[in-house]
């Protein structure tokens, strides 16, 4: 009975779970891309973009314009009816002057809570943003500039809640409103500042009128009394206005004979082109160039000094940053060396290959673009053949490849593996290059380059 019973175990036999082995190893794998991707030196890239140069012809120009300053004949408070670079026409209402501070005195003891329009608002959001858009830390005259159109928006906003309260305060108790309306003379743009260049025409320009630490500007809206014979407001009466720029001998050199020129103005990067006058003042001997405008001047209103980029000698092509250009060795070989080889019409060189075991010289066609050519050598990629090698021409002479020269050239990245690419600079200034766009074996628009080529191993997978 117990021999029978007796049950014996048998240890069960161990599998190997697939599903294991395979987690196994794809945890290695990304443990090991992971750390290769947070240690390795990561390659910034840029896109190739068109550029011109335009830095070496930057100049601080004077702006002209047909302007007059009104100064009103009574004292007292001026509430006015335009807004800052409103086109008014001849007799339009501009502004009016009143004697009492009755009204003023209610108006301004009330508890009333003055509340923006619609229109007020938008008003003002849209010069926070404009403010927004264009500053910059390297120009803080922006701030002032904001500060002015701020201001100016709130004299408008203020002064016509004034008179509309003052309307209805007279109707309510019966106080007179003294005030005058006065109409514009003539038709034209109104502005709210002074500086006293109003006067300023060509046969008057000096180099001190081009000083901008000395500029003062004045706005010439208040809340204060004023007294008679005090400038009101600016009207300019003309859409021609003109650019007067300040040259030096190459500029001079450069503009004479021209009648018109390509220039940008940096304010808002607004590129046009105008009629250009030679000019040496009366005053000072100095050479000008006057740049000729009927159009845009409301644009510039407030503008007296404008930095323009004259598009003198536009070298156009791709610009690259200088951090992406290198130097590349390559071999220098005779033309008649290059030959076609194969079912194809691909040029490439006949190398000699020397076979250990038989002792013969073996012919072989290799495949090499020409980089670039004179009357004499092709470049050739120092990548495809050993110091030292020795090619044969089709007619049996021989020639060893041991003479290198540089090329100027960029990585480029497209295929995730660094390429160089020659390119022959048309212009080059501190920070940037212009290259040829026709460059054989160069580069084309929108390629991906590696920003800095000191970090870059050539045919190496960067991604």
């Amino acid at each position: 009975m117990s021999k029978n019973s007796r049950v014996v175990k048998f240890r069960k036999k161990r599998t190997l779970n697939i599903g294991i082995v395979i987690f196994l190893i794809l945890f290695i794998y990304i443990a090991i891309n992971t750390y290769i991707y947070f240690t390795k030196e990561h390659i910034s890239i840029y896109e190739v973009q068109e550029g011109f140069n335009v830095v070496d012809n930057r100049i601080t120009g004077l702006v002209l314009r047909e302007e007059h300053l009104v100064s009103t004949d009574k004292a007292g408070y001026v509430y006015y009816f335009q807004k800052e670079g409103a086109r008014v026409a001849k007799n339009a209402s501009v502004y009016s002057i009143d004697e009492s501070t009755q009204i003023m005195d209610i108006i301004t003891s009330s508890d009333d809570i003055i509340t923006l329009s619609d229109s007020s608002n938008v008003q003002l959001q849209y010069l926070i943003k404009k403010f927004h858009n264009i500053y910059s830390d390297q120009k803080f005259s922006y701030i002032y500039d904001f500060k002015s159109d701020i201001e100016s928006a709130m004299y408008d906003m203020l002064n016509q809640t004034m008179i509309e309260k003052g309307r209805q305060i007279q109707e309510d108790t019966g106080f007179a409103y003294t005030y005058e309306v006065f109409k514009s003379e003539t038709s034209g743009v109104i502005s709210y500042y002074m500086d006293n260049y109003e006067t300023v025409t060509k046969d008057t320009i000096t180099k001190d009128l081009f000083d901008t630490q000395n500029y003062k500007r004045v706005s010439l809206r208040t809340s204060n009394l004023i007294s008679t014979n005090t400038p009101v407001y600016k009207i300019v009466t003309s859409e021609n206005w003109s650019i007067i720029l300040p040259l030096n001998a190459e500029q001079y050199e450069k503009l004479s004979g021209k009648d018109k020129i390509e220039f940008t103005i940096l304010k808002d990067n607004f590129t046009t082109r105008a009629p250009v006058k030679i000019f040496q003042s009366p005053l000072d001997g100095s050479y000008y160039a006057e740049l000729v405008m009927d159009k845009h001047m409301s644009n510039y209103l407030e503008d007296r000094f404008l930095e323009i980029d004259l598009h003198l000698e536009a070298v156009k092509g791709l610009k690259i940053p200088l951090s992406a250009v290198t130097t590349k060795d390559f071999y220098l070989v005779p033309l008649n060396y290059f030959t076609s080889g194969g079912d194809s019409a691909q040029k490439g060189l006949i190398k000699e290959e020397y076979d250990k075991d038989t002792g013969e010289v073996n012919l072989v066609f290799v495949p090499a673009d020409i980089y670039y050519q004179d009357d004499i050598y092709g470049y050739v990629d120092t990548n495809l053949f050993s110091p030292n090698t020795w090619i044969r021409s089709t007619d049996g002479n021989r020639y060893q490849l041991s003479v290198t020269n540089k090329l100027t050239g960029v990585y480029n990245v497209n295929m995730g593996y660094a390429v160089f690419k020659r390119i022959e600079i048309l212009y080059q200034n501190e920070s940037y290059c212009i290259v040829d766009k026709n460059t054989s074996y160069g580069l084309a628009l929108y390629d991906h380059i590696a920003l800095d080529s000191s970090t870059v191993v050539e045919q190496k997978i960067i991604y």
